[in-house]
């Protein structure tokens, strides 16, 4: 199942994730999506390239996460 273009709803799980929840909000976009990334190329994906509503991928809120397993956030798709 791809979740491009779709919305997820992230909660943070370290200090870091909730302080991006707290700034940019808690409902995001899918930009684009991979198994695998150069910056971390021994972590297996689904990575998803995620920004705000209403930003693009040049925006310096926009960010790879880990589909499932994240450190930082955890992951909820919205249907609809």
């Amino acid at each position: 199942m791809t979740l491009l273009g779709k919305q997820i709803h992230l909660k943070g799980l370290t200090q870091k994730g909730k302080n991006r929840v707290r700034e940019h909000g808690d409902r995001w976009t899918v930009l684009a999506e991979t198994d695998h990334v150069l910056f971390s190329p021994d972590t297996q994906g689904p990575w998803l390239f995620i920004a705000p509503p209403g930003q693009n991928q040049n925006d310096k809120a926009s960010r790879w996460i880990r589909a499932a397993g994240d450190s930082d956030f955890f992951v909820i798709v919205m249907d609809g």
